[in-house]
């Protein structure tokens, strides 16, 4: 229960999942973005040449048939990832909801002991 001024409300137990959720998804882009960035002004003024050629300009033959699954097998990784963090967060709202249930009755328990 957050209260505001004396006014009290509750977020519904999907919010709370779905903001979990979005900020775990924002995270990993902010991530993404700052380890590019980082990366590149790493690497800025330190190349020898301006140009570096293609592989089929080097006459070198490469084996692209062997890395054709590479592609599934970190979407697959990805999405199990998501999945435990998203089993994970709805686990943490259900707890959080169960325990602030029980401290609720407890509070009603001793008010209703106080009267008597």
């Amino acid at each position: 229960i957050f209260s505001c001024k004396g006014a009290q409300f509750e977020l519904p137990a999907y919010l709370s999942a779905i903001s979990m959720t979005v900020e775990l998804f924002r995270r990993t882009i902010w991530s993404f973005f700052r380890l590019e960035h980082e990366h590149r002004q790493n690497t800025e003024g330190f190349r020898r040449v301006n140009v570096v050629p293609l592989h089929f300009n080097t006459g070198h033959k490469h084996k692209y048939n062997e890395r054709h699954w590479v592609g599934w097998k970190v979407l697959v990784e990805i999405v199990i990832v998501t999945s435990i963090v998203i089993a994970i967060s709805a686990f943490s709202v259900i707890a959080a909801q169960r325990a602030t249930h029980e401290v609720q009755l407890a509070h009603e328990a001793m008010s209703k002991a106080d009267y008597l």
